[in-house]
């Protein structure tokens, strides 16, 4: 199977995709000693967001996850695509949103369960990431570096040029 060399906007449009169709994703945090803790989230994302790259997700503030985000300033979110045989991870600076008003405003029934006092619980808090690097490697749309794929295409964005395709 040959790899044959995508555009940024080809890479943008089913990193898109990709992501949208994905309920979860795992984030990824580092520890205080260098290692890395992994767990499962629900993002949610909106067409802005998604064309200014910017996700978010719920989390309890008192855990270790948004510990870890406060020391570093930084995640990993990992999109696993089996239909595609694909993946996508989105890497980037994260901080902790503790806005009453904007936790309302994206409030979901279905968090009332993690958090029954419902927004007004000071629990909860939003992360938002802001994507610096994608990588995306696809089997069925054979996006990855060419000519064998063995690594996967890798944009980074530059803050005066917008995204820099880097490998594929």
């Amino acid at each position: 199977m040959q790899f044959e060399s995508q555009t940024v906007e080809q890479i943008l449009l089913v990193a898109k995709d990709i992501t949208a169709k994905v309920p979860y994703c795992w984030v990824v945090t580092a520890d205080q000693h260098g290692g890395a803790n992994a767990r499962v989230v629900q993002p949610f994302v909106s067409q802005l967001d998604q064309d200014g790259w910017v996700v978010r997700f719920l989390t309890s503030r008192s855990s270790r996850k948004a510990a870890e985000i406060a020391s570093s300033g930084r995640i990993s979110l990992g999109y696993q695509y089996d239909p595609e045989q694909a993946y996508v991870t989105l890497v980037g600076a994260a901080s902790i949103i503790d806005d009453r008003g904007h936790l309302r405003d994206k409030w979901r029934p279905e968090w009332s369960a993690f958090f029954p006092k419902g927004p007004s619980d000071v629990d909860a808090v939003i992360v938002e990431v802001t994507v610096e690097r994608i990588e995306m490697w696809n089997l069925m749309r054979r996006i990855a570096t060419p000519p064998n794929g063995l690594q996967p295409a890798v944009l980074q964005r530059a803050a005066s040029s917008g995204w820099q395709l880097l490998y594929g």
